[in-house]
């Protein structure tokens, strides 16, 4: 209101600005006019003077008395505003003065015709005036009619003093012209002023509600109808607000009755809304009931009917059991599907946060569905390009789902042709990246109309697909679900006949903390001469090798083979006989990918690998002459302590068959609390424990075993009827290391065991054997490496942990044997034992082994063998002074 106030005293200042101009602009006209006039009229003067002293000088001239000139100069000194006279003849001769001195006038300008001049230097005003003869019209010819010169100076200070006063009378004027308009507009103002606090205080008068108010403004102007116009609204309002009270109380009433409608509606609700979370949790325990019950006799049909096919049975016999096998595995598939389905529908799903290696997860699931694609005769390709990062941290197993439906999908609806996987990185930064995942094959193909509802519940893309091809139509459901659960996308591009193209992206935070698996720029600049008549594997192929930094040497015939690479790689298709390869004659090593390779004995001097193939495999291959050929399982890891714990014996039963398969005569427990008991008195080197079962289930015994006993540290594997874990994190806070999926086989169980089991203790075969007429050496490279796979960082790696703990071990030995303390003397040594079987130091490691027998014999030879292990450690340590590993393992 103040700012308004400010801005209506504003308004009349303005209007009163152009009074004062008139006024200021009048003013200053009078002074300067008077000022004008007043200059002109004392030059007239001057004149006027100076003429009436040459007259009367020339009467004086002319009669010659000259001792009148000096009365007549002094008398014209005393006119007012004259300061000096001088009279001259026509010599331009001083002939009287009167006052100061003054300059001689320059007379060259004056002639008969203008007998005067006005010179003005600012100070005074000169006024020279020519003498000619009285009563005489002179000649303008005749020059001798001039008697002499009159000059009168004048002083402006009388000017200067009527300039002042007459500024002063002017600025006296335009002073009281200021006062009277400051006068007025301080009367409008205070009249605005008064009206405007009046409206302004009626205005907070309504707008604090009240109503019996009567506003009245004296005058008849603007404000008395503003006044006016404020009644008449006060007066509307008042109407409103009584209409309002009416409206309100009937709809009060009216929400009265809504309000218990809905309360009734409520209760209703909430009593149907606890009946169906009640019905939805029963629907999930019987679903989780449900899988585990079918997913138990269909563990043990499927682990029988794989030990039926092992034994020798032929004909119908073993065509019934093969029907057995694959009807179960297509029921378990049926089984997975619907369950992964019905989590999705519930939103149970929860996702693990871990590092994943893309390429080894994608190669891995490659390798498992590549069976079936071999059959078909289909080319299998992986394209990954190389600004895609190497780990992110994911789902492993909900990728590998995904991946696995959708290339499951591909060779299913593919008769022939070419399968590809390809993985883009469309963006990424230094946080995460956006990878795009496609599967594309050359099969069938989809229209547009079949299009909108591949992606529907239970659907396929019409009746005749389900018909040939099988399948539950829940695959790309559960794709679909998987991905926007983790926050992507995924989309289809198809034509009929022309084959699919499947997509989805994910952005996923990039794992910075990722160990480079190989160091695979050790290949860098070597030649290699690759055979493979497919189109895509082999572009596939070349992409991997010249990634590593290979120069690559493609041929589509066997003939064309380079002989001058030092490496060769040959990868044969189904139609391609093995047998008909030419003799191997190359010196160089030579590497044969055939997707049935484990299936044929090879002695031809080549390494044989099942196709598709790891990059790590194919690496250790080409790099350390590595290979795949299958060892005996009768005795793959003989005498290692494993532990079993399951509560169906069906289950407990076939874990242990195929174990047995490996060498391994495992511990069996019906339950967790048997479990944490057995736990508690025996060392295990690998435990199976089931996620349900009764008295105590899989996670608290897991929990149990990680806080007591002498299994601390013992990799424990979770077994479960679900295709993947409910709660990952669940699992890892347990303790638990990896998970299975029932039903088990042996391709899982066999990674688990090759994972945690030590090949040095349960494969002494394949170590290299000690000559009993030397002396071993303390460390063995060749053992190392063999233990390592054929992998010389990670061999160098083990061995430099080993000597690097040796002394903080060796004096806690000595310190427990000093004080008798047999137990941690068995737990250290337990300790010692086991990084000796990641390493190749068979003196340490047959030390150790011997004085675990003597601990667990009581034998009176303890303090022998722990000298024994103390001489085995200062050996080690010795050694290890005198070699560079660097060197050792180059």
């Amino acid at each position: 209101m103040r700012r308004r106030y400010g801005f209506k005293r504003l308004i009349i200042f303005l209007g009163l600005l152009p009074v004062l101009a008139v006024c200021l602009s009048f003013s200053i006209y009078v002074i300067h006019n008077q000022l004008s006039t007043t200059r002109d009229i004392m030059s007239d003067r001057a004149l006027a003077a100076a003429r009436q002293l040459s007259v009367v000088v020339a009467h004086t001239l002319e009669d010659r008395h000259y001792d009148l000139l000096d009365e007549l100069t002094q008398s014209a000194l005393e006119e007012n505003g004259v300061r000096a006279v001088s009279v001259y003849d026509r010599n331009l001769e001083l002939l009287s003065h009167s006052g100061p001195a003054t300059e001689t006038p320059d007379i060259s300008g004056l002639s008969l015709s203008t007998p005067y001049q006005l010179v003005d230097n600012g100070k005074q005003l000169d006024v020279v005036w020519t003498i000619t003869p009285p009563n005489n019209q002179p000649s303008a010819a005749n020059s001798n009619d001039v008697l002499g010169w009159a000059k009168m100076s004048y002083s402006w200070h009388q000017y200067e003093l009527m300039k002042y006063q007459s500024l002063l009378s002017g600025s006296m004027f335009l002073g009281l012209t200021v006062l009277f308009c400051v006068i007025i507009f301080s009367y409008i103002n205070h009249n605005i002023s008064r009206d405007l606090k009046g409206l302004r205080d009626a205005a907070r008068r309504l707008s604090s509600g009240e109503r019996d108010i009567h506003f009245f403004m004296p005058g008849n102007d603007e404000f008395t109808s503003i006044a006016e116009e404020l009644n008449h609204l006060n007066a509307s309002q008042i109407q409103a607000l009584k209409e309002l009270q009416q409206n309100l109380e009937q709809s009060n009433s009216d929400l009265r009755e809504t309000l218990e409608t809905l309360e009734v509606q409520n209760i209703e609700l909430d009593l149907a809304r606890r009946e169906a979370i009640t019905a939805n949790r029963m629907k999930s325990e019987f679903l989780a009931n449900t899988s585990h019950e079918i997913r138990t006799p269909l563990n043990s049909i499927l682990g029988f009917s794989n030990i039926l096919l092992k034994a020798d049975i032929k004909g119908r016999q073993r065509e019934a059991v093969e029907t057995i096998r694959n009807s179960a595995t297509n029921l378990l598939t049926i089984i997975n599907d619907i369950l992964d389905f019905s989590k999705l529908e519930a939103g149970k799903l929860v996702f693990d946060n871990a590092p994943v290696q893309l390429r080894e997860m994608m190669e891995d699931t490659m390798i498992m569905l590549a069976p079936g694609a071999a059959d078909k005769g289909l080319d299998l390709a992986l394209f990954i390009e190389p600004d895609c990062p190497e780990s992110v941290l994911s789902d492993s197993l909900r990728l590998r789902q995904i991946l696995t439906n959708l290339i499951n999908n591909a060779i299913k609806f593919t008769p022939c042709g070419h399968i590809r996987i390809d993985l883009h990185c469309k963006e990424s930064d230094e946080e995460s990246a956006l990878l795009e995942f496609k599967v594309s094959d050359s099969g069938i193909g989809i229209s547009a109309e079949q299009r909108k509802l591949i992606f529907g519940n239970f659907t396929q893309a019409d009746a005749s697909v389900t018909r040939q091809y099988g399948g539950t139509g829940l695959g790309l459901v559960i794709v679909q679900g998987l991905v926007k659960e983790m926050g992507g996308e995924v989309g289809l591009e198809s034509e009929p006949g022309r084959g699919s193209t499947f997509w989805f992206t994910l952005r996923l935070p990039i794992d910075h903390s990722a160990v480079e698996m190989r160091n695979f720029t050790a290949l860098n600049g070597q030649r290699i001469a690759v055979y493979d008549r497919s189109q895509y594997y082999a572009e596939s192929l070349k992409a991997l090798l010249q990634g590593w930094g290979m120069e690559v040497h493609s041929c589509r015939e066997l003939t064309e083979l380079d002989s001058q690479c030092e490496y060769t790689l040959i990868s044969l298709d189904k139609d391609e006989d093995p047998s008909d390869l030419p003799p191997n004659n190359s010196q160089h090593p030579t590497v044969v990918l055939s997707a049935h390779a484990e299936d044929i004995e090879h002695n031809d001097g080549r390494i044989w690998m099942s196709k598709p193939v790891s990059h790590v495999r194919l690496f250790d291959a080409l790099r350390s002459g590595y290979s795949t050929k299958p060892y005996q399982r009768s005795t793959a890891y003989s005498g290692s302590a494993v532990l079993i714990v399951d509560d169906n014996p069906s289950n407990l039963h076939i874990l242990s068959s195929f174990l047995g398969d490996f060498g391994i005569k495992p511990v069996t427990a019906q339950n967790g609390i048997e479990a944490v008991a057995y736990c508690q008195d025996q060392r295990f080197e690998l435990i199976f424990i089931d996620i349900q079962m009764p008295q105590m289930d899989g996670i608290e015994a897991s929990r149990q075993i990680r806080e007591t006993g002498l299994n601390i540290h013992t990799p424990i594997a979770a077994i479960s009827a679900y295709l993947a874990p409910d709660n990952p994190s669940q699992l890892r806070e347990a303790g638990i290391n990896d998970y299975l999926s029932k039903p088990v086989n042996e391709a899982q169980l066999e990674k688990i065991l090759a994972r945690h089991l030590s090949p040095s203790c349960a494969l002494p075969n394949i170590i290299e054997p000690i000559d009993n007429d030397t002396v071993p050496r303390p460390v063995d490279i060749k053992q190392c490496l063999s233990l390592s796979k054929n992998r010389p960082e990670l061999a160098k790696d083990m061995l430099k942990m080993l000597l690097d703990q040796l002394p903080a071990q060796r004096r806690d030995i000595a310190q427990s044997l000093h004080i008798g303390d047999w137990e941690l003397l068995d737990q250290l040594n337990h300790g010692l034992k086991g990084s000796c079987c990641y390493t190749g130091v068979p003196h340490l490691q047959a030390s150790t082994s011997a004085l675990e027998a003597a601990l667990n014999n009581g034998a009176a030879d303890t303090t022998n063998a722990a000298q024994a292990v103390l001489r085995c450690i200062d050996e080690l340590q010795t050694w290890h002074e005198e070699h560079d590993l660097d060197v050792m393992f180059d």
